[in-house]
């Protein structure tokens, strides 16, 4: 909600610093977050508009879900800015269009991490920083950027090129995995604007983005996982086994398994337990049954969990598991 809105709607600024305090977030100059529907009567305006389909709860998880929800704030704060500036005096030095996470997550792409919170936005002259925004100087061709709702954006391929330039492997390689499993767009598409972005620095860690990709991952925990095993050299684990009993029936799909060494890798998560059909409990029993099984087989199996994922220890420990098994066979 924009300042201008509720001064209308009746709020007077000294009632507008104590909406701050209660049920109001300002996310940028002049733009405000509706955080929570408070039961205070003066307030009336803000959680009427939410009903009315006029503003939007700022939904707050109390975990990394958070930094996200803030910067997609600051990006609809931003393409509204830009849009009422434009209608009244259109640019004469070439459009703004989102670009990088903020294009990532205008897609509907996964962020695992957030390195950097400011919006990302590309427009020809001048680089610059401040505090919530970032402008990059580039030039786009007109087939690098399309218009999502009220967002212009750099296309879902030159959005992938472009993390995969600037940020670090797992966030590219779980971004690229998730447009190529639900088929958003081909490898071969993505090749096509990285060449076109030849002279751009950090070519080689973004075709490693691209050869590592795999449309098999079904989730941004396995992609980081990926990205971690060609990070600490290890290397033969194949995404999305099947394995079936005597009778040919699936008892388990593992997220990775290393046949040379018969060690499974199961990357963990809340939801996996939480959003699945069942209890929690009845979900913890299943896994164990299926890993007593495994073990029938001969297999080792290693669960790894989120907060694994960015550390280095778990990691070496699967490489040298991998290395003992592959001797004693």
């Amino acid at each position: 909600m924009t300042t201008a809105r509720l001064l209308r709607s009746g709020f007077s600024k000294r009632e507008l610093a104590r909406a701050e305090r209660c049920c109001l977030r300002r996310i940028a100059r002049g733009r405000y977050a509706v955080e929570r529907i408070c039961d205070n009567p003066a307030h009336q305006c803000v959680w009427a508009a939410v009903d009315e389909g006029h503003a939007e709860e700022f939904e707050l998880f109390n975990d990394r879900r958070d930094a996200e929800q803030n910067l997609k704030a600051l990006i609809r704060a931003r393409a509204e800015k830009v849009n009422e500036q434009e209608s009244v005096r259109p640019s004469v030095r070439g459009r703004e269009v989102f670009s990088h996470l903020s294009a990532a997550l205008i897609h509907g792409l996964p962020t695992v991490t957030l390195p950097d919170r400011r919006v990302e936005v590309i427009r020809p002259g001048a680089s610059r920083k401040h505090r919530h925004l970032r402008v990059r100087n580039t030039t786009l061709p007109h087939s690098g950027w399309v218009t999502v709702g009220i967002y212009r954006v750099t296309t879902l391929e030159r959005t992938l090129v472009d993390v995969a330039l600037t940020y670090d492997l797992a966030t590219a390689v779980s971004m690229i995995d998730h447009a190529l499993h639900l088929e958003w767009t081909s490898v071969e598409a993505i090749q096509e604007v990285l060449v076109e972005c030849d002279g751009a620095r950090a070519q080689r860690r973004a075709r490693c983005a691209l050869g590592l990709a795999d449309a098999l991952r079904e989730s941004p925990a396995e992609s980081v996982a990926a990205a971690r095993f060609f990070e600490h050299g290890i290397r033969g684990f194949v995404p999305q086994v099947e394995f079936r009993d005597r009778f040919g029936r699936v008892f388990a799909r593992v997220d990775f398994c290393h046949q040379p060494s018969k060690v499974v890798v199961e990357v963990d998560g809340l939801a996996k337990y939480s959003m699945g059909p069942g209890t929690p409990r009845q979900a913890l029993e299943n896994e164990k049954s299926r890993d007593a099984q495994l073990s029938a087989l001969g297999y080792r199996v290693i669960h790894l969990t989120w907060k694994q994922l960015f550390l280095a220890g778990p990691f070496e420990d699967v490489k040298r598991v991998i290395s003992e098994r592959v001797i004693a066979r």
